[in-house]
């Protein structure tokens, strides 16, 4: 009968494991992966295969120079979203507004039409 262990890394890159092999929480060894995200594009790290424990760790330095560029130039088109988003919303409070005085015309032309019809009556 197999009995099953549990290794962790304890988020240290060098885990004592002669292999290299990473294990996660659960005892799954553990796969290097890419992250494809605009955030870490091309990013290395390591996850629990099936997200059961939850364990996570970075390949590599947690910081490296690059990163902080990407960062910055994330940083910048988050702003350029933003910004963007502003001015959709003012477009569209004007659109409400020219609605709104549009809608208090027309129910004024109405209530004036009503006086006039029961006035004639």
């Amino acid at each position: 009968m197999a009995s099953t262990s549990r290794r962790s890394t304890s988020g240290s890159y060098g885990s004592g494991n002669v292999t290299g092999e990473r294990f996660c929480e659960c005892g799954l060894r553990v796969p290097l992966q890419v992250l494809n995200s605009i955030a870490n594009p091309g990013r290395k790290y390591y996850a629990c295969p099936i997200r059961q424990c939850g364990w996570f760790r970075w390949a590599g330095p947690s910081i490296q120079h690059s990163d902080i560029g990407d960062y910055s130039s994330c940083q910048l088109n988050s702003n350029l979203k933003t910004i963007e988003r502003v001015k959709n919303l003012h477009t569209d409070i004007v659109y409400l507004k020219l609605l709104a005085f549009l809608q208090l015309v027309v129910s004024t032309v109405c209530v004036v039409l009503v006086i006039v019809l029961l006035f004639k009556l």
